[in-house]
C-alpha cells in the first residue's frame, strides 16, 4: 500500500515550488483547484517543462500538453500519446499505480527519476504532478513539471526512442493537502 503524507513537500527546484504555489492559490479552499481556473499562460516560462494529461483510467491517460524542453530531451513530442502506452508492462503498473491516486485521491505527487541516455549519459529530474477536477469535483487533467536537478549540457543527446529504457524511477511521494 502506498503512503500518502500530509505535509508539502519540499522541492529543490524554485520552478516547482512556484508552479506548486501557484496550484495552491487556485484551490481557494477546495481539496484541489478547478480546470477552468488554470491556465497554462499564466506560468509562460514554465511550458517549456510542463505536461498536461487527460486521464481516463484505467485505459488512457492522453497527453495533451508536452513542453519543447521536454520534446528535446526526448527528442520527439508526445502530445497526443496515450502515456499509459508509453511503458512495457512491468513499468506501466507503476505508471497506472501514480496516476490512479492522484485522480482517486487527488493527491499532489513528487517524484525523482534517473534518466539514461543511449550514450550513458545520466541525469535526474524533480517531477511534481497536480491534479486539476472539472465542475463535478472529478480530477479532469493532471498538471506536471519536470525539470532537471543540475544543469545538462546543452549539446546532450536526446534520450531516444523508448521512455521505458531511459527513466529509471528512484523515488516517488505523494502528499495530500
Amino acid at each position: 500500500m502506498t503512503q500518502i503524507m500530509l505535509q508539502q513537500p519540499v522541492l529543490e527546484r524554485q520552478e516547482n515550488r512556484e508552479i506548486l504555489a501557484h496550484w495552491d492559490s487556485l484551490r481557494r479552499g477546495s481539496e484541489s483547484p478547478r480546470r477552468s481556473s488554470f491556465s497554462p499562460m499564466d506560468l509562460p516560462r514554465h511550458l517549456p517543462h510542463m505536461i498536461m494529461l487527460e486521464p481516463q483510467l484505467p485505459a488512457r491517460a492522453d497527453i495533451r500538453i508536452f513542453g519543447t524542453e521536454l520534446v528535446h530531451r526526448l527528442g520527439y513530442d508526445l502530445t497526443g500519446q496515450n502515456m499509459v502506452e508509453l511503458y512495457k508492462s512491468d513499468r506501466n503498473s507503476m505508471v497506472l499505480e501514480f496516476l490512479s491516486l492522484v485522480v482517486a485521491k487527488q493527491v499532489v505527487t513528487v517524484a525523482y527519476t534517473t534518466w539514461t541516455t543511449p550514450a550513458g549519459h545520466k541525469f535526474m529530474t524533480e517531477n511534481i504532478w497536480l491534479p486539476l477536477v472539472s465542475e463535478d469535483g472529478k480530477v479532469s487533467r493532471i498538471l506536471g513539471s519536470l525539470w532537471e536537478l543540475a544543469p545538462i549540457d546543452d549539446d546532450l543527446v536526446s534520450l531516444g526512442e523508448s521512455l521505458d529504457e531511459a527513466e529509471k524511477l528512484s523515488e516517488r511521494s505523494y502528499y495530500k493537502f
